[in-house]
């Protein structure tokens, strides 16, 4: 006899209410009865709940097989020198030659050039996480079909969005067919949960053409950050970008640094779904991008899937690009390599 489905009630009592839930949006993404949204980013049942487990086989917090889900996507479990990474077909670096792209990126560039060319070469559109009109620096999902909306949305945006809402808008508002998703590594793990197993969502499933994954040590709550700036004298909506570097949080008003401040001095702004997050690297994704391990200036890339490997060239060959192998600057694989293991370390203390 078949085991019946967990279902949102699960989700509620295992993941919302132990401040789990990381507000990716999957479980109303997959919803088909659109009876879930996410309020102040947290799922609520707003219609009736026809226990059919979408949601909470979904959801990257819900029983994750690390183990099963590296067979399902990339064939092979990782081997012992990918303990921290995840599966590796290659690491690179990688920066923007197209001066538009370089002025608005975080770092090198490179997913920002990755996208325009996958949009140049018949790619439908990206999602990817823009501004809410009207509000400071708050993150929402944006279904960029155009090159300049690809860039409009460059930079890092250190608090979460519900990007997986944003995926289900690409292909069932926009109906779109050849989609890319930019996420961080909780998200990649609920996009690659929609795209396999039993529990997959056809639709999305057939549309997602390329995910790429952020690399991402961890989060704030927004408004959390916001009362900070504030207290701190800043104001976020002169703000042009924010910035990690060195263990520091660094604020932007254009080329003049407004603000800087040791991270450690910020710990009570870290959301508390991040304390269990073991993934630094984006693991599941088809290329993970930050700026660990690469010069000032460029980003690091890891190429995971033939798909991953396909869309950096495309982007080389269109002359969007430079690209070096990793092992030929500094520090290297090893940043990557030293950041990923303490958080898993921090991970497993979080347990």
């Amino acid at each position: 006899m078949s085991r019946r489905p967990k279902i949102f009630g699960h989700l509620m009592a295992e993941v919302i209410r132990k401040g789990r839930c990381v507000s990716c949006g999957a479980c109303a993404a997959v919803c088909p009865v659109n009876s879930i949204a996410l309020e102040e980013g947290v799922p609520k049942l707003v219609g009736l709940c026809i226990a059919c487990g979408m949601c909470y086989n979904n959801c990257p917090r819900a029983e994750f097989d690390v183990e099963e889900m590296e067979r399902q996507v990339f064939g092979r479990a990782r081997g012992e020198d990918e303990a921290e990474t995840g599966v590796v077909k290659a690491v690179y670096a990688v920066r923007t030659k197209d001066a538009g792209i370089l002025e608005r990126c975080q770092d090198g560039g490179a997913v920002t050039a990755i996208l325009s060319q996958f949009l140049a070469d018949g790619g439908e559109c990206a999602v990817v996480a823009g501004l809410e009109e009207g509000k400071v620096w708050s993150p929402e999902p944006v279904v960029a079909v155009s090159r300049e909306e690809v860039v409009a949305g460059a930079g890092t945006k250190y608090t979460s969005c519900p990007i997986l809402v944003g995926v289900a808008s690409a292909v069932n508002e926009y109906e779109k067919q050849k989609v890319a998703v930019v996420g961080t590594p909780c998200q990649m793990r609920a996009l690659r949960r929609i795209e396999t197993g039993d529990y997959s969502e056809a639709k999305i499933r057939e549309a997602v053409a390329l995910d790429v994954g952020l690399f991402c040590m961890e989060t704030f709550g927004y408004s959390s950050l916001m009362e900070f700036l504030e207290r701190a004298g800043v104001d976020a909506s002169k703000v042009t970008k924010f910035d990690i570097k060195k263990g520091r949080f660094i604020a932007w008003q254009g080329d003049e640094q407004v603000y800087n401040v040791k991270l450690s001095e910020m710990k009570e702004l870290v959301r508390p779904c991040c304390h269990e997050c073991d993934d630094f690297a984006s693991e599941f994704s088809d290329v993970s991008v930050g700026n660990v391990g690469s010069p000032d200036g460029w980003s690091t890339v890891v190429v995971r899937t033939e798909r991953g490997e396909a869309a950096l060239r495309a982007a080389e060959k269109g002359g969007l690009i430079e690209v070096k192998p990793l092992g030929e600057v500094k520090p290297g694989l090893k940043a990557v390599v030293k950041l990923a293991r303490l958080k898993k370390k921090q991970a497993k203390k979080g347990e």
